[in-house]
């Protein structure tokens, strides 16, 4: 997690703050206290992933990036997707799916993995949270958008389709991003993928 933090904090586009969601934790760990620009609290899970937006309501004209505790960031991450921001004036990730209409979840017509090669920008119509970015003037966003837990990545994308704001996978090596490989993670531990069909059926049209 330290290590994480870390490499947001050593950007090259300055930090204001990072809210770190410590979900089933039973205190906040010694390395992480006193940081600054750091704000830590302790959540019950119930939120999931999409605890990494329960403060972006907070925030007003502001750029807001979702990030997740099993990636480091390249130094240039931040200053790399603002700029994507600003040039497509949209929500702008490094991961993200191209559907057809009335398809299931795990039925892409285009995956753009940000551990992969991706050699242009381009156009989908659902974005990975955990690398992405927005303008909260341009996007507007609460946590109560977030209906389920662990379906960050749905809910956010779904917002932007209803708000009419562009989303893009922005173009990028196998290797500007480093994996920690936790031993669990939601996909691998999700079956069930009605509910997340269901979300894109309402607005991939």
């Amino acid at each position: 997690m330290i290590h994480v933090i870390n490499s947001l904090l050593n950007q090259t586009v300055p930090i204001d703050v990072i809210h770190v969601a410590l979900n089933g934790y039973k205190e906040i760990p010694e390395a992480l206290r006193g940081l600054d620009k750091v704000e830590c609290e302790i959540l019950n899970n119930s939120l999931g992933d999409s605890a990494k937006f329960l403060h972006v309501g907070d925030y007003d004209n502001c750029y807001y990036y979702g990030c997740d505790d099993d990636l480091i960031y390249p130094i240039t991450y931040c200053d790399t997707l603002q700029k994507g921001v600003n040039k497509y004036n949209g929500l702008v990730s490094l991961h993200g799916r191209l559907y057809r209409p009335r398809t299931g979840f795990k039925q892409w017509i285009g995956n753009y993995r940000c551990l992969n090669n991706v050699p242009q920008d381009v156009s989908v119509n659902l974005v990975g949270s955990g690398v992405c970015c927005f303008n909260t003037s341009r996007l507007k966003v609460t946590i109560s958008d977030f209906k389920t837990r662990n379906m960050a990545d749905c809910y956010l994308s779904r917002c932007a389709s209803r708000q009419g704001v562009p989303m893009m996978v922005l173009a990028h090596k196998s290797d500007y991003l480093e994996y920690l490989h936790p031993k669990s993670t939601i996909w691998t531990n999700t079956h069930d993928y009605s509910v997340q069909t269901a979300v894109l059926h309402s607005y991939v049209k």
